[in-house]
């Protein structure tokens, strides 16, 4: 890969899954392998464990061990400060927890921090994300998802935040549940709970497109048919192909509502991907077997 052929920053929700053997991991592996098995394959994850609970910084430091660069983790601020405190009485909780994450920081470990903000952060509380990026982000590298109607309007509230994350060169995290909400299943398929469970819990926003810093994240979440996906696939490629070009280096994490079938369509993302580039933007094979790589190629034909 060259200089001009940028690679970008591809991952799943999590690390380890039960269903993801025998194809992914081989059947009998323990779960404290599932990390490090994991970032053979990946160079990224998007950690949503700490958004439930802070980890110690002895488990900061065990998975640090398990990873080698250029992997990154990208790890949710708790929601007992986004959600909870606030982002203001959250200042204090917000520094203990950046200092537990030092093992990654200080190995450049950590990818981005994602600040997940809850759906009732409007745009009257916007000057509580700009006192925290005014404070950390020059230091941390910050990325911000937002969930409330003010900020997919395209109206000033959204130019503001727009701006604000622009000034501190500060990603805005694009969360595309267009497809999983499309999805439509009969009830006596399999997927059917797992699938009505994410459109239920999903936020459903308009995708709305920009870079407002160095490394744009997408999250994606996919449909559980994976031709199904292409379209919804296509509108992303030339976003992908204008960031490349421009230097900036993009996260991709790949969604299903069950998660299952994730390493097939991180595939066929590759695959169309590679198409629209002329060449493959990541260098490591996610599919394992010939049957779910033929699968994936043949996709590429709808």
């Amino acid at each position: 890969m060259s200089a001009t052929q940028l690679p970008i920053m591809l991952g799943a929700p999590m690390w380890g899954h039960a269903s993801w053997k025998p194809d992914f991991f081989p059947a009998k592996t323990p779960s404290k392998e599932y990390l490090s098995l994991y970032a053979r394959y990946y160079s990224s994850v998007e950690g949503n464990m700490t958004f439930y609970a802070e980890p110690s910084i002895e488990k900061i430091v065990d998975w640090s061990q398990k990873v080698e660069a250029p992997f990154k983790f990208c790890f949710k601020v708790p929601r007992f400060i986004t959600h909870e405190l606030g982002l203001i009485k959250g200042l204090q909780a917000f520094d203990r927890f950046t200092t537990t994450l030092k093992p990654l920081t200080e190995q450049n470990k950590l990818g981005r921090l994602m600040l997940q903000l809850p759906p009732h952060f409007s745009f009257q509380q916007l000057n509580g994300l700009r006192l925290l990026l005014e404070q950390y982000a020059a230091t941390l590298p910050l990325a911000v998802e937002v969930r409330h109607n003010d900020f997919y309007n395209k109206g000033q509230s959204e130019q503001l935040l727009n701006r604000l994350l622009i000034e501190h060169e500060v990603d805005r995290v694009m969360m595309d549940t267009r497809p999983v909400h499309s999805d439509k299943v009969d009830k006596t398929d399999p997927a059917y709970a797992a699938i009505k469970d994410a459109q239920l819990k999903k936020p459903k926003f308009p995708v709305h497109i920009l870079a407002t810093g160095h490394n744009p994240i997408v999250r994606y979440v996919g449909r559980m048919v994976l031709k199904d996906n292409v379209e919804f696939i296509k509108s992303w490629l030339p976003y992908f192909k204008q960031w490349l070009t421009e230097g900036k280096q993009p996260y991709l994490f790949i969604h299903t509502a069950n998660n299952v079938g994730i390493h097939d369509l991180a595939e066929l993302w590759l695959t169309l991907l590679t198409e629209t580039l002329g060449y493959r933007p990541f260098k490591k094979r996610i599919v394992l077997n010939a049957g779910i790589e033929q699968s994936v190629q043949q996709t590429s034909l709808f």
